[in-house]
């Protein structure tokens, strides 16, 4: 598999990057990396895939209210490879805690890393969901 190209979406220290599709073409799944970057920290998640169980990943963020909301609202990919979890903050922010934990690959044991960030709920916010909206996405040449 080749990348298709060098699009990548960054917050903070989370990144997307390397999107490539499936070997078969009627495989309608987009594979990426997703990485999480620290002082003393690289974890790396190869392999995942936009393959949504109900709701995607770049329409759960959409659907965050900009006016707030009591508690955790939860996001998981389908197979169960990221998690995210948001929380309104004061001021207007929403945390995004991001969860990599890669259980159908790992060869050393189940691992997991995650990092938090914070994203302005209005502007900030839709700016990423189109981000990782056009990343997602599956377009055949």
């Amino acid at each position: 598999m080749r990348c298709m190209d060098d699009t990548e979406v960054r917050l903070g220290r989370l990144r997307f990057a390397e999107r490539h599709l499936a070997e078969d073409q009627d495989d309608g799944r987009l594979f990426f990396l997703v990485e999480i970057a620290a002082p003393g920290l690289l974890a790396r998640l190869e392999g995942a895939t936009n393959l949504a169980d109900g709701m995607g990943l770049s329409c759960f963020l959409g659907g965050l209210d900009y006016r707030g909301w009591e508690g955790e609202k939860r996001w998981r990919s389908a197979d169960r490879d990221i998690a995210v979890v948001a929380r309104w903050t004061v001021g207007g922010h929403i945390e995004l805690e991001w969860t990599l934990r890669p259980w159908r690959t790992s060869e050393t044991g189940e691992w997991s890393a995650s990092v938090a960030t914070v994203v302005e709920a209005g502007a900030e916010k839709d700016a990423l969901v189109a981000e990782l909206h056009n990343f997602l996405a599956v377009e055949r040449g």
